[in-house]
């Protein structure tokens, strides 16, 4: 499930003068219902996603990079992202605490750098994901 379910995906604006050149193909009925399916499920239109997958063919890859994976990526690190600001909001408190020679509660610091940990393990991964994606 993404992490922002509510969020509706940016995409980028429309440059007529970037691509100036049309190419017209022949398609049987059946494989146009096809490939009219693989744009709407990626939320492209079938020029973009004809384009894409031509593009990623002739420079010899098999994975189709969409705007759904990169708006995946988005979601992943702007959840990481508020979850590393909670994390660190609450080792401030903690720190407060200390420094004002109080005892933080049993296990709270612990914790939230256990959580720390998980969350920065995540941000990692989320981040050699993207990075895999352009190789």
């Amino acid at each position: 499930m993404p992490a922002f379910p509510d969020r509706k995906p940016r995409r980028r604006s429309r440059n007529p003068s970037e691509r100036a050149r049309k190419t017209t193909t022949r398609l049987s009925d059946d494989e146009q219902a096809e490939i009219v399916a693989a744009a709407a499920q990626r939320g492209v239109t079938v020029a973009r996603f004809l384009a894409a997958a031509g593009l990623a063919a002739a420079r010899g890859s098999t994975a189709l990079h969409t705007n759904e994976q990169l708006d995946a990526a988005i979601d992943e690190l702007a959840a990481l992202r508020t979850a590393l600001a909670r994390i660190g909001n609450n080792i401030n408190q903690i720190a407060y605490v200390h420094n004002a020679g109080g005892q933080p509660r049993p296990g709270e610091l612990d914790h939230a750098l256990s959580v720390l940990t998980r969350s920065l393990g995540r941000l990692d991964d989320a981040a050699n994901d993207l990075v895999n994606r352009r190789l």
